[in-house]
This record gives C-alpha cells, sequence and structure tokens, in this order.
C-alpha cells in the first residue's frame, strides 16, 4: 500500500454505506402468488366435477360427497353426502346450488350443502316412470337441458282370427328435456332417437341461442344404423328454446362426428375441419370462412368472446381471430408437450387473460396482443410413495381470479 500510495499519510476515506450488491435475477414468466390454495382431504376420493356458484363457492363432487370452498378464503365451508357423485353445480337462485345427483335431481343450501328440495327421476316426472337421466347436456340462467330415457310396453296387435296373440314388447323411449331448476318444474319434452344401448342419446351442447339451444350427439352413442346414414358427417339439431320442437337437422361441409366444433349467438357454426377451422352460417351451411392451420394442427374448441374467437390446436397454439371475418390477430405456442389433444382455452372475467390448460401446464397470454405472461406446474404427489397424478388442469374462471384445478389441488390466481 505504501508503495504504491501517493505519500499521502492521510488515513483512506470509507463509504458509511456498503456498495450495492447485485440485483436478484428476475424470472420471467413465474406465474403470479396464488390467493389461496386448497388441497382435497387425501382420506377422501378425488374430486369428480368441479364448478363456480354465483362467483361465491367452488363446488367439488366426488364418490362420497358434494362438497364448498369458499372462493375468498379458499376454505372448505360444507359438505354433503346426498349430493355423491353429481353432476356439474348451478346457482338456483341466490341462496340454492343445484345439483344433478345419479338418481335424483337435489337443491342444496349454499349456506351449509343441507338438501332443501329434491326430486327423484324414478317418480318425479309426469308420464315417464322410473326415468334414468342421461347427462346434463348445458344450462343457460335457470334454465337445464337435459335426455333421459323410460322403457314403455307396446301391446302385441290383436291376432287374425285362428292365430296366436303375440307377445308384447318393451320399448325404450328417449326425450330431451327442458326444465327450469329455479321454479322445479318441467318445460318440455321432446322425443329424439333412442342411442346406442338402448339408452338416451348423449348430446353435446353447441350453442345457446336467443331462440335455440343447438346439439350433436356423441359419436359413441350413435346406433349402428346411424352411423353408416351419416356417411362420416357430424349431424346438428336445433331445438327450439320456448318449445322444444326440433327446428333442424344438419350436416356442415366435412366436419365429422368427432371434430371440435360450437356456435355462436347469431347462427355461426366454428369447426375443425382438417387443419383447419372454418365457419358455416346455419342452418343454411354456407361457408363463411378459412382459417388455416399449421400442418397436423388440428382444431380444438373456440371460445366465444364478444367480437373476437379464441382458438386453440393440437400443436399447443392459441390464438385470437376476428369472428366475423377470420381474420388472424395472434397466434402463439404454449411450447407444452403435444400429447393429441388441444388445451382448453378461457377466458378470465375481464378478458384481459388467456388462459390455456392441457395435461402438462396452464399457460396465461394477454387476450389483446398474445403475450405470454406466465405458466404454471405444480408438483403433483410430493410423498416417495404417492400416485402419479394423471389428470389435466382445469381452468375456471371468476373475477379476477382464476381458479386452477388439477386432480385433488386447487390454486385460485389473480389475473387481469
Amino acid at each position: 500500500m505504501l508503495a504504491l500510495g501517493s505519500g499521502d499519510d492521510a488515513e483512506p476515506k470509507v463509504d458509511a454505506k456498503p456498495a450495492p450488491g447485485p440485483g436478484r435475477p428476475v424470472v420471467a414468466g413465474l406465474p403470479p402468488q396464488p390467493r389461496w390454495i386448497y388441497t382435497h382431504p387425501a382420506a377422501e376420493p378425488a374430486p369428480l366435477t368441479a364448478a363456480l356458484w354465483n362467483e361465491r363457492l367452488l363446488v367439488l363432487t366426488d364418490e362420497t360427497h358434494a362438497s364448498a370452498v369458499d372462493l375468498n378464503t379458499g376454505r372448505r365451508v360444507w359438505e354433503s353426502p346426498d349430493a355423491a357423485k353429481g353432476q356439474a353445480a348451478l346457482p338456483a337462485g341466490k341462496e340454492l346450488c343445484f345439483v344433478a345427483g345419479p338418481s335424483e335431481f337435489l337443491w342444496l343450501s349454499a349456506k351449509d350443502g343441507r338438501v332443501a328440495h329434491r326430486v327423484a327421476y324414478a317418480d318425479g316426472f309426469e308420464e315417464a316412470p322410473h326415468l334414468s337421466v342421461r347427462t346434463l347436456v348445458g344450462s343457460s340462467g335457470p334454465n337445464l337441458w337435459f335426455t333421459g330415457s323410460h322403457e314403455v310396453t307396446v301391446k302385441a296387435p290383436k291376432p287374425k282370427k285362428g292365430k296366436k296373440r303375440g307377445k308384447d314388447k318393451q320399448v325404450v323411449k328417449s326425450y330431451l328435456f327442458g326444465y327450469d331448476i329455479e321454479q322445479r318444474k318441467e318445460l318440455w319434452r321432446t322425443p329424439v332417437p333412442t342411442g346406442r344401448g338402448p339408452i338416451a342419446p348423449e348430446y353435446r351442447l353447441i350453442a345457446i341461442r336467443p331462440d335455440a339451444v343447438v346439439v350433436r350427439q356423441d359419436r359413441l352413442t350413435l346406433t349402428p344404423a346411424e352411423v353408416k346414414a351419416a356417411k362420416g358427417k357430424a349431424h346438428f339439431r336445433s331445438f327450439d328454446r320456448t318449445t322444444g320442437k326440433l327446428q333442424w337437422t344438419k350436416a356442415f361441409g366435412t366436419v365429422t362426428p368427432d371434430a371440435a366444433a360450437m356456435g355462436d349467438t347469431d347462427g355461426v357454426l366454428f369447426a375443425a375441419v382438417g387443419d383447419d377451422l372454418r365457419a358455416f352460417e346455419t342452418p343454411g351451411g354456407k361457408p363463411k370462412w378459412t382459417l388455416n392451420g399449421t400442418p397436423g394442427s388440428v382444431f380444438g374448441t373456440s371460445a366465444e368472446a364478444g367480437a373476437l374467437l379464441h382458438t386453440t390446436n393440437h400443436n399447443q397454439e392459441v390464438g385470437v381471430v376476428d369472428r366475423e371475418t377470420g381474420k388472424l390477430r395472434w397466434r402463439r405456442s404454449t411450447e407444452a408437450v403435444a400429447d393429441g389433444s388441444a388445451p382448453a382455452v378461457t377466458l378470465s372475467g375481464s378478458g384481459g387473460t388467456l388462459l390455456a390448460a392441457g395435461p402438462g401446464q396452464v399457460t396465461a397470454f394477454a387476450a389483446a396482443d398474445g403475450r405470454r405472461l406466465w405458466k404454471f406446474q405444480d408438483i403433483g404427489a410430493q410423498d416417495p410413495k404417492g400416485a402419479k397424478v394423471t389428470a389435466s388442469y382445469q381452468v375456471l374462471a371468476s373475477g379476477k381470479t382464476a381458479v386452477v384445478r388439477r386432480d385433488r389441488m386447487v390454486y385460485a390466481f389473480p389475473v387481469d
């Protein structure tokens, strides 16, 4: 120090504050801190369904009961053994939660889960004794649509003179029902062709329109005769929302029974055809536009949001197109490993965030420009002897919260 110094005998000055160290690196794309995390108890079966109720509760159903989690705190507030194996959970007014069980409709108190009302399928519907409800098709407000069937006896015709009377036959009759879950009454029922089984057909909801409900029958419930008659094309059915009357049955282009499809409120059907996404006017069938995909893309089910359509495909790409013209605004990859399926897309309550969920991750995008915001994966079972989790991620949007569920784990993330 003396040899290299300037010869000045003064003590060197030392700063009172140490020099700032290097800043901590910021990792782009980390998910926000969850508002809460809920773990479904290991002693109970894993949830079968999850649904949001009036932006107040997350209702889970499993093999033994239904349970409700407070959306503000993430704490379980009640459980109901009566609603075991239930389908969905819908608001029936401000204080009741509707659940469709294996043998009856149930109305549960949103406060404590107690059963307020019940309607048994076996004797709750006039002139349809021992009704079997196949599946819930969809709902809008208090209106619920479902398919069901029951057996009727068809008496043998009166024999000709000298001939022996034939045997009576048991025939399955199937219907599509319209039902008001607030007033707890049937609105209408429409006869529909019985599916493979023979049991009621399983319909998938395609579109809810001001005057109509559009459905498509699940391919696995089509009878061999129906499969042959379809000639490889999907047939869509439209029913009047007020009366249940069948309005039309139609195939569109070369849309197949397995192709992803959905319709908007303005009478347009959006469906996957080969690698592309096509829009058709209904019921006329005139093509409106075609959005070209990438090789092997295979589009999944789109999601409508005002003037926009949010798309998804098997190449793990999501995007946004103009619903009227089909013009692509943006398309980006989630960078997830392709698994032969398209991620499910969900728009946040405010419309600012598009979330894509698949078996391996959830990816969040800015809906306006496709900017990738964050990705999320949970660890799965931490116990060395824990079972491998194979369930896909599910996203439910509530206001500025995205509820992400995978098997027993539920996370509430803040979103724009």
